[in-house]
């Protein structure tokens, strides 16, 4: 996965080695990276809302290929920080279920407070994607 371009507090020259080998610092502030990445705020990093997310969805279906339960398909920490990004993901989730659907209705609901799907509907993904579809047309996300 790829990191997002990230405003740190401080350059990361100045932190220090401490005598460790090319390789370990490499992967030290690999790490320090890392950290920052899935720590900080959403809005303190310096990048759009279309590549994290894409970034953040790229780590969730990669990630949870193999996954069948639903509670960890939501609870993953990628699915959770799309979740965090709020409203200006909608238009982005309804695009991904556009192209393809899968598991979305639960951020979804979350971030809107709706669930246009119909008590038949449940469990029959193509149909709650559809429902979602018509409901971001209607509401202008799409």
């Amino acid at each position: 996965m790829k990191v997002a371009a990230i405003s740190y507090p401080r350059p990361l020259e100045f932190i220090p080695s401490a005598g460790l080998s090319e390789d370990s610092d490499w992967i030290s502030r690999e790490r320090i990276k890392a950290i920052f990445h899935y720590a900080w705020p959403i809005t303190r990093q310096a990048t759009s809302i279309e590549s994290t997310f894409s970034e953040l969805v790229e780590a969730w279906k990669e990630d949870c290929a193999s996954i069948s339960s639903l509670n960890e398909l939501i609870m993953h920490p990628a699915y959770q920080r799309i979740i965090g990004l709020g409203m200006p993901a909608v238009p982005l989730l309804l695009k991904e279920l556009e192209k393809a659907p899968d598991h979305w209705f639960w951020a979804l609901a979350f971030i809107t407070g709706e669930n246009p799907v119909k008590e038949e509907q449940s469990g029959r993904i193509k149909e709650m994607a559809k429902s979602w579809i018509e409901w971001g047309r209607k509401q202008g996300h799409i």
